[in-house]
């Protein structure tokens, strides 16, 4: 591997640590995506697309150029967020997305449930929850189906199944 190389794939690297970053304190794309127009959001999908077709085709004097291409996209998309008047997730708080286009923002317990809508309420497409909220949506014989399964050293992951019309 020549130096020009080992350069990319240190710069990839630390390209995709910056990604988790991102996940870290903005909950990622899915979130962003939601703080900002569509125009923006779409110019950044085709700025990953371009990203990604350059990681398998291109040199690598290109594939530098891209990654740095995708820092730029990523701080148009922040930039963008933090002047529609929003912030970073607070360090306790995880965002997942759900369905086709929405976002859960969670917390861990209840007491910080009133900080989590206090900050978070007005964003669109956005349930609230806290872990312990979930928690008691969980049917008691799930719990002790899996309590019974650790307590044989059985590792399971639950599943949701949905039969469609034949």
């Amino acid at each position: 591997m020549n130096y020009l190389e080992e350069t990319v794939k240190n710069k990839i690297k630390q390209y995709r640590e910056f990604e988790t970053q991102i996940e870290i304190d903005w909950g990622g794309k899915k979130r962003l995506f939601k703080c900002v127009d569509v125009q923006l959001e779409i110019k950044f999908s085709k700025a990953e697309i371009m990203f990604k077709k350059s990681l398998f085709k291109d040199r690598a004097k290109k594939k530098l150029q891209m990654i740095e291409m995708m820092y730029r996209a990523y701080k148009a998309l922040i930039n963008e967020a933090k002047s529609n008047g929003y912030t970073t997730l607070e360090k306790d708080y995880k965002c997942f997305k759900y369905g086709k286009d929405k976002i859960v923002i969670l917390c861990d317990t209840d007491l910080q449930l009133s900080n989590l809508k206090a900050k978070y309420k007005n964003e669109k497409d956005t349930v609230l929850f806290s872990i312990e909220e979930l928690f008691r949506f969980i049917p008691v014989n799930y719990l002790d189906a899996k309590e019974t399964f650790k307590q044989k050293n059985i590792d399971i992951t639950f599943t949701k199944v949905t039969y469609g019309k034949r």
